[in-house]
């Protein structure tokens, strides 16, 4: 069974995961988040350069935390804006996710079993 995997955000890093995720077969993508209202509903296919995968980003990081998803990949520009992104990775962690991967200055993990 694959994890279902969240890809947050999709800009220079992040479309690079999201392509990653789709194309692994042991990872299934449950959902992405976005901070544009351009990229806001639009599929994360075309968010990468690949085909529709019937998933839609969304701006709305709550509804996104509360869906069943095993892991968040964060690729979220943390360098410019250290203190959302802190705020970011502490509501993700709070959500219970398996995982939380950020760019090179932090990476963090939280495991529920030991076979995660």
């Amino acid at each position: 069974m694959p994890y279902r995997v969240i890809q947050w955000s999709t800009g220079n890093v992040g479309r690079y995961a999201l392509r990653q995720i789709l194309d692994h077969p042991d990872l299934k993508l449950a959902g992405v988040f976005v901070s544009s209202a351009a990229k806001d509903g639009k599929d994360a296919g075309e968010l990468c350069g690949r085909p529709a995968t019937g998933v839609r980003a969304t701006r709305d990081a709550e509804s996104l935390l509360a869906m069943d998803a095993d892991c968040v990949v964060y690729t979220a520009t943390a360098d410019r804006r250290p203190f959302d992104a802190v705020k970011d990775i502490a509501r993700i962690l709070a959500s219970a996710r398996t995982s939380c991967r950020v760019r090179s200055w932090v990476s963090c993990t939280r495991a529920h079993s030991a076979s995660v």
